[in-house]
């Protein structure tokens, strides 16, 4: 069974990145907007959507532990979009700062955002946005 689960305690969201916790940016935001996706009661990734411009979410972090089945990675996207919805979000954005990321949002349906960056980072890279609503194919009890 998947569920997706908010991340409030500090120490619990500390403990999953393990090494990666020191290289996160915005930690706060980490905390107050992360979900951890649990799959049979293990948690095997982690996201957070900050409300950014006008009913658009920034996807601003996307983990996965190394035992996650990478043919879940459609249905959970589907689920982190179906979340944003929920949440009031018309579009979600993410931005990319490699061309392997760039191939896994297009093939997840975001379209590269040829406008002006919406906001401010440190890396080099691409931003995208995907359009979110809510839907009934999206089944919260596998």
């Amino acid at each position: 069974m998947i569920k997706i689960v908010l991340a409030n305690d500090r120490a619990t969201v500390r403990d999953f990145f393990g090494e990666q916790w020191d290289k996160q940016s915005s930690k706060d935001e980490l905390h107050k907007y992360g979900r951890f996706i649990e799959i049979k009661g293990e948690k095997k990734g982690f996201y957070a959507i900050v409300p950014v411009l006008n009913e658009k979410g920034w996807l601003r972090t996307l983990y996965f532990t190394e035992q996650l089945n990478a043919g879940l990675l459609m249905v959970l996207i589907d689920w982190i979009k179906e979340d944003a919805a929920q949440s009031g979000y018309q579009q979600l954005m993410v931005y990319s700062h490699n061309s392997s990321t760039d191939t896994l949002f297009q093939t997840w349906g975001f379209e590269k955002m040829n406008q002006n960056e919406p906001l401010s980072v440190d890396e080099e890279g691409n931003w995208w946005i995907s359009a979110v609503e809510l839907s009934r194919d999206v089944d919260k009890y596998c």
